[in-house]
C-alpha cells in the first residue's frame, strides 16, 4: 500500500512537473552581431514583449569568453553575472538571475576578452528568455532602455546600439504570400509602398554566393525584402554593404517560402547601398530552382519635386523597375506617384540581358497620355534608350512600357528575365 502510494504521488509530480514546463517557453529576445576587438557590448530589449522569469545567452558562429552579464529590469533594478563564461561556438549559459516572477527586461550588456580575429569574424549573440503564457500577455511601461550604463567594463564602458538598428533575422522570415507570376504587383517606386527592383536572381540547389550591385546612384533606402517564387529557400546569409564600406548582416539561418515576400528588414537609417551579398540556395525538391526578386524602399525624403534625389545623379531619379518576361508584355505599370512631377527627360535602361523594346506609354498629371515608339529596338544589357517629354517639364503618374526579354542572347540562350529600369530627370 505505501509502495503504491509512493509511486502514485511520484506520478502526480511528474505530471505536474510536466505540465508546470510546458507553460514556460524560451523566446528569442533579440540578437546581435559582436566584433570582440572592444571589451563590451549592449543589445536594447525595451521592445521586447511581456517578462521573463529568466535568461539565456547563446553564442553563435564563434566561442566568446564573458566575465560579467548585467541585466537592467523595467523596474529599475538589475542583475550581474560577475563569473568566468567561456562559451563555444552554439553553447548556451545556465539560466541567469532565475526568479518565480517575470519582470520586464530593459537592457543586456556583456564584458568579453578582446579576440584578434572578430573583426573578420564576428560572433552572434543571441538572448533567450523564459516566459509563461500569462507573462507573455503582459503590458510593459515606458522602459530605461539603455540609457542607463550597462556593463562598465575594465577598458571602457558598453557602446550603445545605433538608433534604428535592427537585430538581424534568424530562423523563419515572416512573409505573405504572393502571386506565382514572374512579374510583380506594383513594382518600382508606387506611392503606396516605394518598391525598387534591385536585382532578379535564379537559385539552384548548390550554395550560390551572389553579389547585387547597386551603387550610390539609385539612392538611399532604409528597408529591403526578398520576393521569392517557384521554390523555398534557406538564406545562410544576407548583408548589405554600404558605400562607405560598413557592412551589416541583415539575416542568417532563414527560411522563406515560395510565391511569398518577406517583411522588410531595416537597414541603419537611410544609406547609399553599394551591394547586397546573398548565400543560398533552394530546398532540394521537384520544384526545381527557385527564383528570387530583391527590393528596396527609399528613405523618406528621396522622392518628390523637393527631394534629396534632385542633388544626385545629373537630376535623374529612378521612378521604377519590372522584370520583363519572355513573351510581349503589354499589362506592366510603374506608378510615379510619389515624385510629383517636374520631368523632362525618360530613360530606358536595361541589365542582365537584352530586351526587344516595341514602345513606351506615358500617362501624364493631367490624363494626357503620349506614346513614344521604339520600334522594336534592341536594347542590350547596360545599354539605355532615352527621350525628351513633350511639352518640356511634366507630371509624370505612371509609365505602360511594352518589351519582352530576347530568348537568344549574342549566340546563346537567355539564362534568365532582363531587369529593365525606368528614370527621369528632373
Amino acid at each position: 500500500m505505501i509502495r503504491r502510494l509512493f509511486v502514485a504521488t511520484a506520478a502526480l509530480l511528474a505530471v505536474g512537473a510536466a505540465t508546470a514546463q510546458a507553460q514556460e517557453n524560451w523566446v528569442l529576445l533579440g540578437s546581435k552581431n559582436v566584433l570582440l576587438s572592444g571589451s563590451s557590448d549592449t543589445i536594447d530589449l525595451s521592445q521586447a514583449r511581456g517578462k521573463y522569469s529568466a535568461l539565456r545567452v547563446v553564442a553563435k558562429r564563434r566561442g566568446i569568453e564573458l566575465n560579467n552579464i548585467e541585466v537592467v529590469y523595467n523596474e529599475g533594478n538589475g542583475h550581474n553575472e560577475k563569473r568566468a563564461i567561456n562559451l563555444l561556438d552554439g553553447e548556451r549559459t545556465r539560466p541567469i538571475n532565475p526568479s518565480n516572477e517575470g519582470r520586464f527586461v530593459d537592457a543586456i550588456g556583456f564584458c568579453f576578452k578582446p579576440q584578434g580575429l572578430s573583426a573578420v569574424v564576428p560572433a552572434v549573440i543571441e538572448v533567450y528568455g523564459r516566459q509563461t503564457e500569462g507573462d507573455a500577455r503582459a503590458t510593459r511601461t515606458a522602459g530605461r532602455g539603455i540609457n542607463k550604463s550597462v556593463a562598465a567594463c575594465p577598458g571602457g564602458a558598453a557602446a550603445p546600439a545605433a538608433a534604428g538598428t535592427a537585430a538581424p533575422v534568424t530562423g523563419p522570415i515572416a512573409a505573405t504570400p504572393t502571386s506565382s507570376a514572374a512579374t510583380t504587383a506594383k513594382p518600382g517606386t508606387p506611392s503606396e509602398t516605394g518598391e525598387v527592383l534591385f536585382s532578379t536572381q535564379a537559385v539552384g540547389f548548390a550554395v550560390d554566393r551572389d553579389v547585387i550591385r547597386v551603387g550610390a546612384e539609385i539612392g538611399k533606402f532604409d528597408k529591403v525584402r526578398l520576393r521569392v517564387l517557384d521554390n523555398d529557400i534557406f538564406i545562410k546569409s544576407m548583408k548589405v554593404v554600404y558605400s562607405n564600406g560598413e557592412s551589416q548582416e541583415i539575416a542568417y539561418n532563414a527560411d522563406v517560402k515560395r510565391d511569398s515576400r518577406t517583411r522588410w528588414l531595416d537597414l541603419k537609417g537611410d544609406r547609399f547601398i553599394k551591394e547586397i551579398q546573398l548565400i543560398y540556395n533552394a530546398k532540394p525538391n521537384v520544384r526545381g530552382q527557385a527564383f528570387v526578386e530583391v527590393y528596396g524602399q527609399y528613405a523618406e525624403g528621396w522622392l518628390g519635386q523637393a527631394g534629396e534625389g534632385r542633388k544626385y545623379n545629373a537630376g535623374f531619379v529612378l521612378l521604377g523597375a519590372q522584370t520583363a518576361g519572355f513573351t510581349i508584355d503589354r499589362n506592366d505599370v510603374v506608378k510615379v506617384g510619389r515624385n510629383e512631377g517636374g520631368f523632362k527627360r525618360l530613360e530606358v535602361r536595361v541589365f542582365d540581358q537584352a530586351i526587344t523594346l516595341f514602345e513606351v506609354r506615358v500617362l501624364y498629371g493631367n490624363g494626357e497620355v503620349d506614346i513614344i515608339p521604339a520600334n522594336r529596338t534592341k536594347v542590350e544589357a547596360g545599354g539605355r534608350f532615352a527621350v525628351d517629354l513633350k511639352g518640356g517639364t511634366r507630371i509624370v503618374q505612371e509609365i505602360r512600357p511594352t518589351y519582352r526579354t530576347r530568348i537568344f542572347q549574342q549566340g546563346s540562350v537567355a539564362k534568365g528575365r532582363a531587369v529593365v529600369q525606368f528614370w527621369g530627370q528632373h
